[in-house]
């Protein structure tokens, strides 16, 4: 399965005017409203990426240049143009990323979200199969596959997804919040609810005192085969995708993609947003900032191609 498969739900649709009558109490103003007047809303997802039935912030300038929406309530900046509009509706505000945070935050509280799909809080269980240490934290909805091991002290939070035969070393923390803050247009400082949860693989491996934050509109996925070292930190939304090997202490920003059989050795950092193409190899302690093509071997700080670095173990 990919990360494209998956979404932060919420545990019951929504109708727009709920939200649209919330900001108006919010912000004491009338909001301006353009397209369909009503829609009925199931999840929130990032604009850019596209969908039915969602709740999104953009701006005029991104959203001509995002994926199809339809069905779904636009905050945006300015209200585009009709020939885009499409099946949407679209409200108004003076600041589309903060309204968006605090409507996110009050529908946690009074409606609840379900990662992966709708109802996987009510369905998600640990298998009889699965090896758990009785010191574990394991929140409920959680699933954890048949034959995985979760060892002592391991912190598993809300919207874990976890497949079969795989390993959680001991203190791993998995779905825990990032830092992802917003300095409002007025100055507050707001903090994004991290709803979309993590999913992880079969026959995985996740190191001892790892840390994998949850993803906040789309989650933290952790494909099949994977290897994660001792001492690895994965940032929110990042995916790291099937046969990928991180070893120890390796740093990736959220929202990074580790493409499939790359291999990434001891202390590398690896900048958030970047993009490391199939098999490439990260030489031990680089610090890499620009996105890797496939096959590439880099080194160093900043990292630069390296040809025939060899790291890891043969693959």
């Amino acid at each position: 399965m990919k990360a494209s498969s998956f979404g932060a739900f919420f545990r019951n649709p929504v109708s727009s005017s709920q939200i649209i009558s919330f900001l108006e109490k919010k912000y004491s103003f009338e909001a301006k409203l353009a397209g369909f007047l009503e829609v009925l809303l199931e999840g929130t997802c990032d604009s850019r990426s596209g969908g039915r039935r969602q709740l999104v912030f953009s701006t005029q300038e991104l959203f001509s240049k995002s994926k199809p929406l339809s069905e779904s309530l636009v905050l945006i900046d300015e209200i585009p143009n009709e020939t885009v509009q499409g099946s949407n509706q679209f409200c108004k505000v003076p600041d589309p990323r903060a309204a968006f945070i605090e409507v996110l935050e009050w529908l946690v509280e009074s409606e609840g979200f379900d990662a992966h799909r709708r109802g996987f809080t009510k369905v998600a269980t640990i298998s009889n199969d699965a090896q758990v240490a009785s010191s574990a934290v394991i929140e409920p909805g959680v699933e954890v596959g048949a034959g995985s091991i979760i060892c002592a002290g391991a912190v598993l939070k809300a919207g874990t997804r976890i497949g079969e035969n795989t390993v959680v070393r001991e203190n791993v923390v998995i779905g825990s919040d990032g830092v992802t803050v917003y300095r409002a247009e007025d100055g507050r400082l707001l903090k994004f609810p991290h709803v979309a949860g993590v999913f992880i693989g079969d026959h995985t491996e996740i190191g001892a005192n790892a840390v994998v934050a949850g993803g906040i509109l789309t989650p933290t996925f952790i494909g099949n085969e994977v290897i994660i070292g001792n001492l690895c930190n994965i940032g929110h939304g990042a995916v790291v995708d099937d046969g990928v090997w991180m070893s120890v202490g390796t740093l990736l920003g959220g929202h990074t993609t580790v493409n499939a059989g790359a291999t990434i050795a001891m202390g590398v950092t690896i900048r958030d947003n970047l993009v490391i193409g199939e098999k490439a190899s990260l030489g031990m302690g680089s610090v890499v900032v620009k996105s890797v093509d496939a096959r590439h071997a880099m080194f160093g700080n900043p990292a630069k191609r390296m040809v025939g670095l060899k790291t890891g173990p043969k693959r």
